[in-house]
């Protein structure tokens, strides 16, 4: 039995007309109703009062979003905050967090729609804090539970939108569609990252516009979303279908497109096809349809059609080359150790022989396979934090670079480290931001995943210890000794995957990054020629 199901009669019809009257955006009268029912349930009793509590300020955080207003916002939260132990007996910590991130998230989209607004560092405290509400929100209900929540999984992909991330945002998309087609707001956002994409990459096609159209018109389709919100996504599916008018589009013609692309996809190597299903491509085309043009890794910072005069950017593409040799061999690695029971590496199993410990330890080369790819993720992670600092001039020539803490140095020893954190929050560049709000994630102070850098350092410099299966004894009890570092090989794998997943959209947002500055870009005196202009061809393309 759910708690709402606790409520009597009466609670049901009051919290049925507050969400009548929010569908209908009568924001004061709710919010009057909602506060005269909290001023009669100060003294929390009862399981069913905690829960009516915090299903209110819910509904505040609603009105604060749909409303633009602060005030409502920082009421539900500050009632969700006061709350949120007692609560914890009655509501998983899954929803508890979900309910705060949406919180931070709407008074993140109040912040930003300020006159002045600037999208930097030191601005988006609101939507790094919704972010890593979202993260436990989404750990605890896919590792814990074991549930797939889809409006969960759609917000984080929001936030991670908002963060910048395109490449992850569209695949958490995704990964609803796939389970949940027509789900609406999954849809509508994906759509707007289509288009999004389309403005950060500099980069245009008719299967994307395509895409966002068919995502708005299957969204508008949804009977329990308030009729505004259908009005604004039925007026963005005219407006792209006018675009694609102008495209000379044929959209009688999709659905032998749609064959062809099938049949395309599956003339992929098992490898390519791995790759694609596991968002592990670094081809723009890729990031949303499988078809020939998302064979190969054909990510450049620089594009036909818009060729750069920065004299930066030979450097750039040849640092984009080295990470992108990097991840193709990280990709390669994970795929062999988990996929491909065939590969080359196994010929050599039989000469290293092992002793028995019965320690239940995962051994061999696909271990080894497996751990190398991981370790492999940060080489590149450090590589795009060194290049950033090239890119933007933050640091002295030895000075070492490591991603997920270079941003602002605590014991500054030098010019660049003292002025490093102004100097990154004076570039407005959504790509850099993208690239900060990731090296948080992984920060071990406060990243929601900092337990990725330190399997890394035990990988690196201490044992860690991947174990077959958890339920085993362990005859000498070596497994006891406290500088070895525990973990079931099947969450080393997905997390693996995630690290990979995590690490290609890195790349991307280096790319988008650095083709944004270029962009911008002006040679020192105005109206003198750039010396050169690059627009480097592909060694692909014949």
């Amino acid at each position: 039995m759910s708690l709402r199901e606790l409520y009597t009669n009466e609670i049901r019809e009051f919290v049925d007309s507050i969400t009548v009257l929010v569908n209908n955006r009568e924001f004061p009268r709710a919010i009057d109703l909602i506060n005269r029912k909290l001023d009669t349930i100060k003294e929390n009793k009862l399981a069913e009062d905690y829960f009516l509590k915090f299903e209110l300020a819910g509904f505040l955080i609603d009105i604060g979003h749909d409303s633009r207003r602060e005030e409502p916002v920082l009421q539900g939260l500050e009632i969700m905050l006061a709350e949120k132990d007692e609560v914890m007996d009655y509501i998983w910590i899954g929803s508890i967090e979900y309910n705060l991130g949406n919180a931070k998230d709407t008074l993140f989209k109040i912040q930003r729609e300020k006159d002045n607004f600037k999208y930097i560092p030191k601005n988006i405290t609101y939507l790094l804090e919704a972010k890593n509400h979202f993260w436990r929100a989404y750990k605890f209900e896919m590792e814990i539970k074991k549930e797939f929540v889809p409006h969960l999984i759609t917000n984080l992909a929001n936030s991670l939108s908002s963060c910048g991330r395109i490449a992850e945002s569209l695949q958490f998309y995704d990964l609803v569609l796939k389970k949940y087609p027509e789900f609406p707001q999954a849809n509508a956002s994906r759509s707007n990252e289509l288009i999004w994409l389309k403005n950060i990459s500099l980069g245009l096609t008719q299967n994307l516009v395509y895409q966002a159209k068919i995502g708005y018109d299957t969204a508008s389709k949804a009977t329990d979303i308030p009729g505004w919100m259908i009005e604004i996504w039925r007026n963005k599916s005219t407006f792209l279908a006018n675009v694609l008018k102008e495209m000379e589009f044929d959209e009688s013609s999709i659905h032998i497109d749609l064959e062809e692309t099938k049949k395309e996809r599956e003339s992929h190597s098992d490898c390519r096809i791995f790759s694609i299903e596991n968002y592990l491509t670094l081809s723009e085309h890729a990031l949303y349809c499988a078809c020939i043009r998302a064979r190969r890794d054909e990510l450049m910072i620089c594009i036909p059609h818009s060729p750069f005069s920065a004299e930066y950017i030979p450097l750039m593409e040849k640092t984009l080359n080295r990470l992108k040799s990097e991840f193709s061999l990280a990709r390669l690695f994970y795929f062999f150790s988990i996929y491909d029971t065939s590969n080359a590496f196994k010929t050599y199993e039989a000469e290293v022989m092992f002793s028995e410990l019965y320690d239940n330890e995962y051994l061999g080369t696909d271990s080894e396979l497996l751990r190398t790819s991981f370790r492999l993720c940060f080489g590149i992670l450090d590589k795009i934090a060194v290049a950033i600092c090239r890119l933007f001039d933050l640091s002295d020539k030895r000075e070492p670079i490591y991603f997920e803490k270079f941003w602002n140095p605590k014991n500054k020893k030098s010019q660049k480290q003292s002025t490093r954190w102004e100097r990154i929050n004076s570039v407005e560049n959504i790509s850099l931001l993208a690239l900060y709000s990731q090296a948080m994630d992984l920060n071990s102070e406060q990243g929601e995943w900092s337990l990725f850098k330190s399997w890394r350092n035990s990988l690196e410099h201490g044992q860690l210890i991947l174990i077959e299966d958890e339920d085993f004894e362990d005859k000498f009890s070596i497994n006891d000794n406290p500088n070895l570092v525990l973990v079931s090989k099947k969450y080393f794998i997905e997390k693996t995957l995630m690290m990979l997943q995590f690490t290609r959209s890195a790349i991307f947002n280096f790319v988008f990054m650095v083709r944004n500055e270029a962009n911008n870009y002006k040679p020192e005196k105005e109206g003198e020629p750039s010396k050169h202009t690059f627009n480097f061809k592909n060694d692909s393309e014949v």
